[in-house]
């Protein structure tokens, strides 16, 4: 079902939400108060309009209520935490802002917005990550120390899983096996004691640490 967004901010992040919105199928409005970044991509999202985002009776004129979701994504602290600010106060249905820093990000956190990103500091925890556990291909956090990873089976893990399944995983209740990836196959009630190959990809779910002394093995 196509949706309305909404994307107050045409950087490269705002920039990039919108078009993949579009790619999608739904509707976006795209503003910023920059006229080159407007007329690049007037041709590519929905509809496009000129506005400071920081100014009231431009934000009104908008009816940003009637949109599904609305993404702040400006170039500076204060424009954002202005914008944001503004746009609270309007009733929109879903709000998202992207952080610019810590302090920016404490500062979102007091207006109450609903989802606020962060996409240097997130990307820069799973790059760090993805460099600490060799095998690891993505992860994500679902809080309190509560991960879901996708791993790449070495020959070094086919070796080390012997006659007791994918690392005795089965008997750790903080680590659990919910899917094996096979060339194009998608197993998603895999049994503990699989075979595994060299290039197979898993989905583990569980306790970071748990975690861990699984990639260790790696």
């Amino acid at each position: 079902m196509s949706r309305q967004y909404a994307v107050i901010g045409l950087g490269y992040f705002g920039m990039t939400v919108a078009l993949e919105l579009v790619r999608q199928e739904h509707e976006v409005l795209g503003i910023d108060h920059d006229e080159g970044r407007v007329d690049a991509l007037a041709n590519q999202l929905t509809h496009t309009v000129i506005a400071d985002p920081k100014d009231e009776r431009a934000l009104d004129e908008l009816d940003l209520k009637r949109f599904d979701a609305v993404l702040i994504d400006l170039d500076t602290i204060e424009s954002s935490v202005l914008c944001a600010m503004h746009v609270s106060t309007r009733e929109v249905q879903e709000l998202w802002v992207r952080a610019l820093s810590d302090d920016h990000y404490k500062l979102l956190e007091h207006l109450g917005v609903d989802h606020i990103v962060y996409p240097e500091h997130d990307q820069g925890i799973h790059v760090a990550q993805s460099i600490n556990h060799r095998t690891v291909v993505d992860m994500i956090s679902l809080g309190d120390g509560q991960y879901v990873i996708e791993v790449e089976i070495t020959q070094a893990l086919v070796e080390h899983q012997g006659e007791g399944g994918i690392m005795h995983l089965h008997e750790n209740e903080s680590a659990r096996l919910v899917a094996i990836k096979r060339d194009d196959n998608l197993d998603c009630s895999p049994d503990n004691n699989a075979d595994l190959r060299a290039g197979d990809h898993v989905i583990l779910i569980g306790d970071l640490d748990a975690l861990k002394r699984f990639d260790a093995k790696a």
